[in-house]
């Protein structure tokens, strides 16, 4: 063992002399020397994942916190994803249907009346074999008749779509729904009857929806309460 070239030289006043008894520190800090293990050394800053006495735990505590975690992020999600698919089945009583026409303007009922479109054009490609048996082209400038095509092609939908087995839904759908409201969008005068050879708009346009005395009539009815 080489001398200690500093041997012999007296201290400055006041500086205790070293403590042999001590090991002296390497470069990498304090509790990083030879034996200490690299997963339970003491840390300065305190990040997190760290318990209260600044020791990092071990990886098998990391991963049990994290299974935990994990446990109950896993538990919230399926909570929520049942709380959405109850919407999704039973949405909202004040919550108007997609198809509702009294609650749709602009872009909505443009994608709506585009996708019954769509719909019409297929009866009339499937059923239309005679003209007695075909949606005049005119059929989505009137509006009774939109709403009764609506819903024949939501009840077309409900007979036709999400089922896998044998039911009579198609043959209801054809008896009680589809021919009647063909019948009266065709031969009602609110319809179509007139418009064979071209588009004819039924509505009386002289007639106002309601008339003047509406106001009136409305404060009174409030003056008896």
């Amino acid at each position: 063992m080489s001398q200690d070239p500093y041997d012999g030289v007296p201290l400055p006043d006041g500086e205790p002399a070293p403590d042999e008894t001590t090991p002296p520190f390497d470069d990498e800090g304090p509790g990083s020397g030879p034996g200490t293990p690299p997963d339970r050394r003491p840390v300065e800053d305190g990040p997190a994942g760290v318990d209260s006495d600044w020791v990092l735990p071990s990886p098998e505590e990391l991963l049990l916190e994290h299974d935990e975690r994990i446990g109950v992020l896993r538990t919230d999600v399926n909570e929520l994803a049942g709380v959405v698919a109850d919407l999704l089945v039973n949405p909202p009583k004040g919550k108007p249907a997609p198809w509702n026409w009294k609650h749709l303007n602009g872009s909505a009922a443009a994608k709506l009346l585009t996708e019954l479109r769509e719909w019409v054009d297929w009866y009339n490609d499937r059923y239309g074999v005679a003209a007695d048996s075909r949606i005049p082209g005119c059929w989505y400038r009137h509006a009774p008749v939109v709403e009764e095509l609506t819903g024949v092609w939501v009840a077309w939908r409900a007979a036709y779509y999400g089922h896998t087995t044998p039911l009579d839904a198609p043959a209801y759908w054809h008896e009680r729904i589809l021919w009647p409201t063909f019948d009266r969008i065709t031969k009602r005068q609110w319809g179509m009857v007139n418009c064979l050879n071209g588009h004819k708009d039924p509505r009386p346009q002289h007639t106002p929806s309601t008339d003047n005395g509406f106001d009136e009539f409305l404060h009174t009815l409030g003056q008896e309460e």
